[in-house]
């Protein structure tokens, strides 16, 4: 069966919740702003922009937006105003003219008149809701649990694909062994060979990755040090400013699988599946070969993941990494989770047509319609046991 490396590019950390009508309900993290979060954000830019502006020079790059992001002094409000002016700055059509204190005044004073351009005052109060729900403990006692885990402001479903399948089959390891508090509000984050020392999550960069609801500051720690391993094994001349930066560049669910277990993992592609000239014959014995290779994967408690490239069933995301929790042979039937966490019901019978209900991005699929839709499938290979 043809393997295939899959590379995807997930909604940006500019992207902003909305309302479609048979589509899920706005997320639980949806940037929705009232006046007060207007008036609030122009004040703070009265207040601070001089402070920011650490040359003087009357604009604020994007090393001084990083500054700061990453300054854990910079807290609550002040935190989720960079974090908004952080997403603007990486918006590239339309691109801001400039950040002068004028230009993000007139930008925070009305809504956006071009299409596609950022909403300050919306980025900043789901900035500053993400921060304030957010658990500062590193585990809750019932953790770590995928339910409470919605994808960031980032492209960075590839790399949370995988930390879900590892949620799901051993939460122990990721507490006891994977993520570690040491001295000086540090963590050791272990990657597979890898181990990476980094300090706790600023609240700007909190607001900017994933939300964990009440699940623990772990999801933000994994990712944090996800990027900066990402960034590091650039050259020199190619790295991001930041590790958040390079994680949100997107990249393979099944590189990130294998490399936050240090175990190999091998692909097989569902590009069959598309080809009409393909023998009905032929179809069948590839259909049975990823069957076989999904209930072993199952039984053997082996992670997987998966993703789409276009789509056309309502609820599922082009371009998009997903975890699969499970096949269920006799139904024929992937349990997969979404890292938008969506929950949606559906209105008709649940299939093609009309989608499939998801609960905090939990959903099931037939394996029939799966392999229509979807790219393809990774798969973690278990080291062998040590001969005695």
């Amino acid at each position: 069966m043809k393997l295939q490396h899959f590379r995807f590019f997930c909604i940006s950390w500019v992207a902003i919740v909305l309302a479609v009508p048979g589509h899920p309900s706005p997320a639980r993290d949806a940037e929705v702003a009232v006046a007060e979060d207007r008036t609030r954000l122009i004040a703070l830019l009265d207040q601070n922009f001089a402070q920011w502006d650490l040359d003087h020079d009357g604009v604020l790059e994007a090393s001084e937006i990083n500054h700061w992001v990453a300054n854990p002094e910079v807290r609550g409000e002040q935190a989720a105003a960079m974090a908004a002016l952080k997403r603007a700055s990486r918006f590239r059509k339309p691109a801001l003219p400039s950040m002068t204190l004028d230009e993000l005044k007139s930008r925070a004073s009305s809504k956006p008149v071009e299409k596609g351009s950022p909403d300050l005052v919306a980025m900043f109060a789901g900035s500053k809701k993400r921060i304030e729900q957010a658990s500062r403990e590193l585990f809750t006692p019932e953790g770590p649990r995928i339910e409470t885990i919605r994808q960031g402001r980032m492209g960075n479903c590839f790399s949370l694909a995988p930390l879900a399948a590892l949620a799901h089959l051993r939460p122990d390891y990721i507490r006891t062994q994977m993520i570690r508090p040491v001295e000086d509000h540090h963590f050791l984050v272990k990657l597979g060979r890898d181990e990476i020392k980094i300090s706790a999550p600023t609240d700007a960069e909190i607001a900017l990755c994933s939300s964990n609801e009440q699940g623990g500051l772990w999801v933000n720690v994994y990712e944090k040090a996800a990027g900066e391993a990402r960034n590091a094994e650039k050259p020199i001349e190619k790295r991001e400013a930041t590790g958040l930066d390079a994680l949100a560049r997107g990249g393979s669910a099944g590189t990130q699988l294998a490399y936050i277990t240090g175990h190999d993992m091998f692909r097989i592609s569902c590009k069959f599946a598309k080809d009409p000239k393909l023998s009905e014959a032929d179809y069948a014995k590839h259909l049975d070969e990823l069957r076989t290779a999904l209930a072993a994967a199952t039984a053997e408690k082996r992670l997987m993941t998966c993703g789409t490239l276009k789509t056309k069933i309502p609820g599922i995301t082009p371009n998009h990494a997903y975890a699969i929790l499970s096949y269920q042979r006799d139904t024929d039937t992937l349990r997969i989770w979404n890292p938008h966490g969506d929950t949606r019901s559906v209105k008709g019978t649940p299939g093609p047509e009309n989608g499939y209900p998801m609960t905090d991005g939990l959903f099931e699929m037939p394996l029939t319609v799966f392999v229509k839709e979807f790219a393809g499938t990774a798969f973690e290979i278990l080291p062998a046991a040590p001969t005695p």
